[in-house]
């Protein structure tokens, strides 16, 4: 009987439970840790990239005044003012996301925060159920249309000044 606890003992040892070093586990070196946040874009793809973010909620934008000086149907506006918001919200992602040049971050914070209040009265355009009321939301989104944010980004990336069609 007293073999037993022996072979116990040799069993464990031989299993790797009978103490000795750790070890830890390393990753392999292909596998690096990913940086925490990216770094910000330079000036040069700054104005690429928000040249490239702004420009389709720019074209829904007029392609709704257009059709708002062309006295199109109510009902058309109103789903042009769909476009307008899902742009509107699309493009508020993206320049939220984008790690702008220190210089341009606090220009984009107030474009976003006039984006804000705009997006919600794009919102109930799209929704709306009478001409008067889209007129009165659409009105109240163009109040926030963020041109004077705008006009400041554009300015401290050094794009030219946006000229409305």
């Amino acid at each position: 009987m007293r073999r037993w606890p022996a072979a116990l003992a040799l069993v464990l040892l031989l299993a790797g439970c009978g103490g000795g070093t750790e070890r830890t586990a390393q990753p392999p070196a292909w596998q690096t840790p990913s940086p925490t946040a990216p770094a910000p874009l330079t000036a040069q793809e700054a104005k690429g990239r928000y040249l490239a973010i702004v420009a389709p909620y720019n074209t829904a934008l007029e392609e709704l005044q257009e059709a708002l000086k062309a006295g199109r149907p109510w009902r058309t506006v109103r789903a042009l003012a769909r476009t307008v918001a899902a742009t509107n919200a699309a493009h508020a992602e993206q320049l939220r996301t984008t790690v702008w040049p220190a210089k341009a971050q606090a220009p984009v914070a107030a474009l976003l925060k006039e984006n804000d209040l705009a997006l919600r009265h794009w919102k109930l355009a799209g929704e709306a159920t009478s001409a008067e009321a889209l007129m009165r939301e659409i009105r109240a989104a163009a109040a926030h249309d963020g041109g004077e944010e705008a006009t400041k980004v554009r300015a401290t990336l050094g794009l030219p000044v946006y000229q409305k069609p």
